[in-house]
C-alpha cells in the first residue's frame, strides 16, 4: 500500500505535503508530548515503533504500490493516543522509506495513507464504543481492539485504491479484482492479531494503554 517513487507529479506532492504539515501542528501542539515525558514511556514508545517497523519488513508484493503488510496503527493509537500513534507511524513510514520500500517523493501521500487515516479511524471506533456501548473490558478488547484493527487496515485499503485510481496508476477494476480482496482478508488478521495483544496488554500490562480506564472498565468487577 506504500506509493513508489516517480508516481506523483510536482501538483499533487505540493498538495500532499500541505496536508501532512498540517496533520503535524495538532500532533506538535497538543499535550501528547507529556506521555513521553517518562522515561519509560519514551522507551516503550520507540520500542512500539521498531516492532512496527519490523511488521512492515514483513510484506508480500502483488505490484509496485500494492504491498500487503500489517499495520500496528490501532494498538499504538490505544498503547499512546492517536497524536502520538501518529507520529510514531510517520517515523515507521520514514524509515521504511529510507530501506527502499516506497519512494522519497511519495513520503507524505504513504504517511498520510498508512498512518494518519488508520489511526484517526482507531481512535474514531474507540471513542464511538465509549459513547455507545456499555463500559465493559469485553467491548473495550472486541471493539476497540479487535473491530477497529480490522476497520483501520480496510480503511487504508480502500483509501489506496481510491489514491491508485485517481492518479491512474492502476485501474478500478483491477484494484478491485486483484488488491481489494485480498487487503480485506489481511484487515481479518490484522484485527485478530491486534485482538489478541490488547487482551494480552489488559491482563498483564495494563499500564501501557493509555487509553485503557480502570476505573471505567473494571470499577464494580
Amino acid at each position: 500500500m506504500n506509493l513508489t517513487g516517480g508516481w506523483l507529479t510536482p501538483a499533487w506532492q505540493t498538495v500532499f505535503w500541505a496536508v501532512w504539515l498540517a496533520s503535524l501542528i495538532p500532533a506538535v501542539r497538543g499535550r501528547a508530548w507529556r506521555l513521553l515525558a517518562v522515561p519509560a514511556r519514551l522507551n516503550l514508545w520507540l520500542a512500539a515503533i521498531t516492532v512496527v517497523v519490523t511488521l512492515w519488513l514483513i510484506r508480500s508484493g502483488i505490484h509496485p504500490g500494492l504491498t500487503l503488510h500489517l499495520l500496528g496503527a490501532t494498538v499504538l493509537s490505544l498503547m499512546f493516543g492517536p497524536h502520538l500513534a501518529q507520529l510514531a507511524l510517520y517515523l515507521v513510514v520514514a524509515l521504511t522509506t529510507v530501506l527502499g520500500m516506497a519512494g522519497f517523493d511519495a513520503y507524505p501521500a504513504n504517511a498520510l495513507l498508512t498512518g494518519a487515516l488508520p489511526v484517526w479511524v482507531s481512535y474514531a471506533v474507540l471513542r464511538s464504543a465509549e459513547r455507545w456501548l456499555p463500559p465493559n473490558v469485553f467491548v473495550y478488547i472486541f471493539v476497540a481492539g479487535f473491530l477497529a484493527g480490522g476497520v483501520a487496515l480496510a480503511a487504508t485499503a480502500f483509501g489506496a485504491l481510491g489514491l491508485h485510481t485517481v492518479l491512474g496508476t492502476y485501474s478500478y477494476a483491477y484494484l478491485a479484482g486483484n488488491f481489494l480482496p485480498f487487503a480485506l482478508l489481511l484487515a481479518w488478521g490484522e484485527a485478530f492479531i491486534t485482538g489478541m495483544l490488547v487482551a494480552l496488554m489488559v491482563v498483564y500490562y495494563p499500564g501501557w494503554i493509555s487509553s485503557f480506564d480502570d476505573a471505567r472498565y473494571l470499577h464494580g468487577r
